[in-house]
């Protein structure tokens, strides 16, 4: 593609990038029926977005994951090219597509912080948002003015989650305490939605949580996000079951919106 760059994966597997994604597969394999009217719903809204474009040459993906809420075959006859931009691609999932001449998979970084967040703590044996923002490697314009020249962008089910493994990190390692958490998140958000070019994008994304003890009283219902979502013109709404209680004594649901930008 000779768009995004390649960013060491070591350092994505020492964060637990690896990890968390196995992990997501086993979880999505023991919820298969509460998970399934969400994928659906998520595919349905990816491909009626998508029927919207003015023009269907190009089409990128992030944070596909294990494609499992993606139309991979629905937007590979759509477009002319398709790209799925993620941390990792699973073996399995690159091997399922390979017959696809027009899908390609790219090991990128959409946070863009990453790596750069494991080099700080491992170089300064530190951390602040302000290292961050003030990194010349940290842009808004990097991938906004790359994101543009595509004809469809879709960000699926991962803006509310972008900041789970970089927080558990630098909690680990004890440099972020619930304000900073809180500043870092609002940070990370803001800028992936400031990278989608409007006219030509749409987001999927959790909004809210919701979990529940065994006796199915619930225990805290919070928002994900850290801007205003109600009020989003033409959006779509619904309910992901997500854990059920049968790994765990804890039920988990996800009040889920869709919109395009």
């Amino acid at each position: 593609m000779g768009l995004f760059t390649l960013t060491d994966k070591r350092i994505y597997r020492r964060m637990g990038y690896e990890l968390d994604q196995k992990e997501y597969y086993l979880r999505y394999l023991s919820e298969i029926q509460n998970w399934s009217q969400h994928i659906l719903n998520t595919k349905h809204f990816i491909v009626n977005s998508a029927k919207k474009c003015s023009a269907h040459h190009t089409a990128v993906v992030l944070g596909s994951g294990w494609c499992l809420d993606v139309p991979v075959m629905e937007l590979s006859r759509m477009f002319d090219k398709v790209y799925f931009v993620d941390l990792l691609h699973p073996p399995k999932v690159v091997a399922k597509f390979k017959e696809f001449e027009n899908v390609k998979f790219v090991t990128e970084d959409i946070t863009k912080i990453v790596a750069e967040t494991y080099n700080c703590v491992n170089r300064y044996k530190n951390f602040s948002v302000d290292m961050l923002s003030s990194s010349t490697n940290y842009s808004t314009a990097d991938y906004s003015d790359l994101l543009v020249n595509f004809d469809f962008v879709v960000s699926v089910n991962t803006l509310a989650f972008l900041d789970d493994l970089i927080l558990d990190f630098l909690m680990q390692k004890e440099l972020i305490d619930e304000l900073s958490s809180k500043t870092l998140s609002r940070f990370i958000q803001t800028y992936h939605l400031g990278m989608l070019p409007k006219g030509k994008s749409c987001v999927i994304t959790p909004v809210k949580i919701k979990t529940f003890n065994a006796e199915g009283l619930e225990m805290f219902d919070r928002p994900m996000l850290f801007f205003d979502v109600e009020e989003i013109a033409g959006s779509k709404e619904w309910v992901w079951n997500y854990s059920s209680g049968l790994i765990s004594t804890v039920r988990r649901e996800y009040t889920v919106k869709a919109w395009s930008i």
